[in-house]
């Protein structure tokens, strides 16, 4: 058996649409994302087993083996993101070496939780002491100025997000003497009013790379693929200046390639001509994202 075929969102949308041309595009991505949603959630198949993202998404919540009748995939589509959420089961070194180094690259941020759900027991060792430093800072961190001792009131306490709120936060960002760990916390917890700064910091200024970024490593801790893209597509489109437009491109890229999304694809059916179109089809052909030309649909 060979296992599933990795495959991008935009990839296995055009692929099932190519067979099944009674099937709405936006329809079925709204599909996938969905059980993609679900399976980041921690969502199983009824047997107990991992969902079969792709499948999921035209057959409803299941395995490979719970939708097909079939014991193991052999050529199968499967969204890229949750192709490591099945074990190999081999004993070649090859092919346990090849899994480990694809878990790795492809979830830099939560490589420990995915070994852990192919089979991996972790032993004490070097290789997670700057984790457990960050832990300890971030345990220990306390607000040391005055405008940190109201912003954290504010991330515990919540309330209205006001002008002083956002200008507490940005002032916090951008100083040369940031107290990180108090405020890293923060996002790792996905605290809710850390978000709503983001979002109101947005509304004001969606354009802003900064927040953007910032919004990007929240949703490292909370499930919200469809807000980021929301509003990276809203920057795109407002911006006018070319060389933040790329930028803006690049980020968004960058950012959510590895949930399965191709976010120069989608840009580039918003931006078919002109200007911004000629910008999107140069990154399409420049920017390193470790696939083969064919890859890139246009």
């Amino acid at each position: 058996m060979s296992g599933f075929v990795p495959v991008r969102v935009d990839q296995f949308v055009a692929q099932y649409l190519r067979n099944h041309n009674d099937v709405d595009g936006d329809t079925l991505r709204a599909a996938v994302e969905d059980a993609l949603a679900a399976w980041r959630q921690g969502v199983r198949c009824a047997c107990g087993r991992p969902l079969w993202v792709a499948g999921s998404a035209v057959a409803g919540y299941g395995c490979f083996t719970c939708i097909t009748g079939s014991a193991e995939p052999d050529g199968d589509p499967e969204i890229r993101e949750a192709c490591d959420a099945y074990l190999v089961d081999t004993d070649d070194p090859e092919d346990r070496a090849a899994q480990v180094a694809e878990i790795f690259k492809n979830h830099p941020t939560d490589y420990r939780e995915r070994l852990e759900e192919v089979g991996f027991v972790w032993q004490d060792d070097e290789y997670d002491l700057l984790y457990e430093e960050e832990t300890k800072e971030e345990r220990l961190a306390v607000p040391e100025t005055e405008n940190q001792r109201y912003l954290v009131h504010f991330l515990e306490c919540g309330g209205p997000v006001t002008q002083p709120v956002i200008e507490a936060y940005l002032q916090e960002r951008y100083t040369q003497t940031p107290n990180l760990p108090l405020i890293r916390k923060f996002f790792k917890q996905a605290n809710a009013n850390l978000k709503a700064i983001l979002m109101a910091g947005l509304s004001a200024n969606p354009t802003d790379l900064d927040l953007l970024d910032d919004l990007s490593y929240f949703s490292e801790f909370d499930s919200m693929l469809g807000e980021l893209i929301h509003f990276y597509k809203d920057a795109c489109i407002r911006e006018t200046d070319m060389e933040r437009f790329s930028l803006l491109a690049q980020d968004f890229h960058m950012n959510t390639y590895d949930q399965g999304f191709d976010a120069l694809y989608e840009l580039h059916t918003i931006f078919q001509s002109g200007t911004k179109g000629a910008v999107i089809q140069h990154l399409a052909e420049t920017i390193d994202d470790d696939l083969n030309a064919e890859d890139v649909p246009f």
